[in-house]
């Protein structure tokens, strides 16, 4: 019975230089690439009636549901704290944090029906009045 050759010590460097070198350069590459420039939206909300947990439940849930959209990254709720001594008063009840690919996203998100929907359904009845905010990470 024949047994296969064993490669030689040339070969087998080679191999391991061929195997090595791309998985270098990639690492290189990734490193190398800028932080994409994402866009946050932030809505600050005074509700009609805050003491009502329902309404506050329901307008985060209609704010997550936002983040099956295009270009959405991330959707976040946040309630404010009372203030800290010394501190100014911050009063809204709900904050609405939405992250965005970018300015484009942003863009497309606000002529989105769903969002147009979302705004109608759930906003306009539960919301005294809001702010928005937009922030970039450039």
């Amino acid at each position: 019975m024949k047994s296969s050759p064993e490669p030689s010590r040339p070969a087998v460097g080679w191999i391991c230089l061929l195997l090595i070198c791309p998985a270098i350069f990639l690492a290189a590459c990734a490193i190398a690439l800028p932080e994409a420039p994402t866009i946050t939206h932030v809505v600050l909300i005074w509700m009609k009636h805050p003491g009502r947990a329902e309404d506050r439940r329901e307008l985060e849930s209609a704010a997550l549901s936002l983040q099956r959209l295009p270009g959405v990254v991330r959707v976040e709720t946040k309630r404010s704290l009372p203030p800290m001594k010394g501190q100014l008063r911050r009063d809204f009840d709900l904050a609405i944090l939405i992250t965005f690919r970018d300015r484009n996203a942003l863009r497309l998100y606000e002529g989105d029906p769903r969002r147009l929907e979302a705004m109608r359904r759930y906003l306009r009845p539960l919301v005294e009045r809001y702010e928005v905010h937009n922030l970039s990470n450039r």
